[in-house]
């Protein structure tokens, strides 16, 4: 992209060690306005450090950078905004105790207004201006933690599109996957205002989805072991050479399992006219050892908190449900677990994992008789458990003492995986969005685990992140809508199926 201006975003030779360990490893790169540039690239491969860096969280150990043409050296994230640089995170960082105004307020001007006093009417009106710009029909005065997750997450976009540098210069967006909660219509308004931002901004857009960032952006950069290895424009580079190049791998194509007959078979969860007030309504299916019974919805259709339910998490008002013929009663989690569930939820690092604990201590948490030889705890046993699960799921780095949070979402996530996988009697096997966050290559890993539990005999019941993933993967599929089941589909008979025709019965 030609221009006299100076590039929003320069980056020469940056680099960022953690002891003996280089995340970022020299990388350089520059960003026009009017330009959006996707990044990409495995979990663990250095984005998220090089965003921290970017948003002022973290100070490189060499290099420069410099935005709209002036050289920065961004002492916190208050000097990074300063510059220009609005970062959406992948993890949320809003005050759920504050309104969605004043969180807006809080970022713009870093708790500004007169000897502690707000005005709040200009405001909740510059507050609805940005809410506007992003599509979203919120009020200003909502407590955020009275909003769902996707509607925190469109705040979150709309804080960062506030930006105005002082120096006057173009300022930098970074949205850190914001669609990985988002349902299809939310991810159609981010990508019509990341065209709008294209008018005044330089934009940097990471995702794990390949499909999406060759739609929705004009270069495309991929990170491996802290390094560019490859920068292209996004009409001259294919989804598979993408992936070749974030893995080091072709993709491998995965053939759908042969149908697997449920007659005479007695099934592992048989749901009856499930209710539960204010949630769903009627819900009734069953599912069948080695069988995947995928849940399709949008937000508010009901499948995240039946899927609760079912775990224990959450209560229900009528209905019943059966475990293996035996009828479900005063059902909780350590009844769940007892029983052979096993469940990963959306939100790992609230409800999946321990951040404090060691990925080992992760591994042993849902089922310590692993990591015991009689009564007591037997560190190296544990140890040697959480270690054939790293090498299985490729965990990289491959610590087992490291701490959780210290590992990326992507490697995070194979050792919640791992925490259940551990289950020789593993019978029904919840799953709530377990690609979220994932690349492309740690994505065909938790398939191949999912497929390898049912080949074991456990039931799995899915909410998948696309359409795509569920048609590809299911044995039955039920669409959810306001509540109720709009749709089923067993697809061994059910025909061809498309995108389009399972939408219609989403929304």
């Amino acid at each position: 992209m030609t221009t006299t201006l100076p590039p929003v975003l320069r980056l020469t030779d940056v680099v960022c060690t953690f002891g003996a360990v280089s995340a970022v490893k020299g990388v350089s790169l520059e960003i026009q306005r009017g330009e959006v540039v996707g990044l990409v690239g495995e979990n663990g491969a250095g984005k998220s450090t090089l965003l921290k860096i970017l948003s002022g969280i973290l100070k490189p150990s060499s290099g420069r950078i410099e935005i709209n043409g002036a050289v920065c050296n961004f002492r916190g994230p208050k000097d990074a905004f300063k510059a220009g640089v609005g970062v959406v995170h992948q993890e949320q960082s809003l005050f759920t105790n504050l309104t969605v105004g004043e969180n807006i307020e809080q970022h713009r001007s870093a708790g500004g207004g007169v000897f502690g006093l707000q005005r709040w009417s200009p405001i909740n009106r510059d507050a609805a201006v940005a809410l506007e710009r992003v599509g979203v029909k919120l009020s200003p005065k909502t407590r955020v933690s009275d909003l769902s997750f996707v509607d925190r997450q469109m705040v979150e976009i709309a804080r960062a599109v506030c930006i105005d540098p002082s120096s006057g210069g173009a300022p930098l967006i970074v949205l850190d996957e914001p669609t990985a909660v988002l349902e299809h219509e939310e991810t159609a308004v981010l990508e019509r205002e990341i065209r709008n931002l294209r008018k005044f901004a330089g934009v940097i857009f990471v995702t794990h989805r390949l499909d999406e960032v060759l739609r929705v952006c004009d270069r495309v950069v991929v990170m491996r072991s802290g390094k560019f290895i490859l920068d292209k424009s996004a009409k001259d580079v294919t989804r598979d050479e993408l992936f070749q190049a974030m893995a080091g791998r072709a993709s491998q194509v995965v053939q759908r399992r042969p149908a697997r007959s449920s007659e005479g078979v007695t099934p592992a969860l048989e749901v009856h006219a499930l209710r539960g007030a204010g949630r769903y309504r009627d819900i009734s299916f069953a599912a069948y050892p080695g069988h995947i019974v995928a849940l399709l919805g949008s937000h508010g259709s009901g499948c995240e908190s039946l899927m609760r339910t079912l775990f224990g998490a959450e209560t229900y008002d009528s209905g019943t449900f059966e475990v293996l013929g035996r009828r479900a009663t005063n059902w909780s989690i350590a009844r769940a677990v007892k029983a052979g569930f096993a469940y990963v939820p959306a939100e790992r690092k609230v409800e999946g994992m321990v951040g404090g604990f060691t990925a080992a201590q992760n591994i042993a948490l849902a089922h310590p008789d692993k990591a015991t030889i009689g009564p007591f705890l037997s560190p190296w046993r544990r140890d040697g458990v959480a270690q054939a699960w790293f090498d299985s799921l490729d965990v990289h780095p491959n610590e087992i003492v490291r701490g959780m949070s210290r590992f990326s979402g992507g490697n995070q996530q194979k050792i919640v995986l791992a925490k259940w996988l551990v289950s020789d009697d593993m019978k029904v096997f919840l799953l709530d969005h377990p690609h979220r966050g994932l690349d492309a290559g740690a994505a065909e890993t938790v398939n191949a685990q999912i497929r390898s539990a049912c080949d074991r005999g456990a039931a799995v019941v899915l909410i998948p992140d696309t359409i795509e993933e569920a048609l590809a993967m299911a044995d039955e599929l039920i669409v959810m809508r306001d509540g109720n089941i709009s749709a089923r589909y067993d697809m061994s008979t059910a025909g061809p199926l498309s995108v389009e025709n399972i939408l219609e019965k989403m929304v």
